[in-house]
């Protein structure tokens, strides 16, 4: 019984000692781990596309545009994984061939979103060289789709030069999108860490 009680009395200064976890920092947590809702991500993806037809539709270097809506996109497959990425592209697509599109748009997005939510359980999405190389890939690969569909449908012959050297600016302009985005979560991880400590 004495050892007993003096084992007792050592243990409690060392539950004094244990930090306890608040609801804050637990609170955090579940905020970085769980993924965006697809209506919130609907809304994101509208605002993106109505954006590109207006505002930025006359913004462009060398004849490449930034395309908004290539990095959500690719973000969401990598991120959300294939289901959501692919249903997202889908989305994105219809939208941005209801806004003056030549009706590829639904085929390339949805490509890419599928793509990057392939890449989602070995990569990690907020990765710089995965994620730049995945969004300049996907610019690749709708602007490929986009020339596939002029000439096999339309019957425009000859752009390919001209594709080519548009499709090079686009991937740099959304590279430079997407590195501004992989920048922001990252400084949104370091205040959440921040609030943690904190809150520990």
């Amino acid at each position: 019984m004495r050892m007993r009680a003096i084992d007792d009395a050592a243990a409690v200064p060392r539950l004094r000692e244990t930090p306890v976890r608040r609801r804050d920092a637990a609170r955090v947590d579940a905020e970085i781990l769980v993924p965006p809702k697809f209506a919130v991500l609907i809304i994101v993806a509208a605002a993106c596309a109505i954006a590109q037809a207006t505002i930025l539709h006359d913004a462009s270097i060398h004849g490449g545009r930034l395309s908004l809506v290539t990095v959500l996109v690719v973000w969401t497959g990598l991120r959300c994984g294939v289901t959501t990425g692919g249903w997202l592209g889908l989305v994105c697509g219809l939208l941005e061939d209801a806004l003056g599109g030549r009706g590829s748009n639904v085929l390339g997005t949805t490509l890419i979103g599928f793509t990057a939510g392939l890449l989602s359980s070995r990569f990690f999405y907020d990765s710089f060289p995965v994620f730049l190389g995945a969004v300049a890939l996907a610019t690749i690969v709708r602007a490929a789709l986009n020339y596939l569909v002029i000439e096999s449908a339309f019957g425009y012959r000859g752009l390919f030069a001209r594709t080519e050297h548009e499709a090079f600016w686009q991937a740099l302009l959304n590279c430079s999108a997407a590195a501004a985005v992989v920048l922001y979560l990252r400084i949104g991880r370091m205040r959440a860490a921040r609030v943690r400590s904190k809150a520990a």
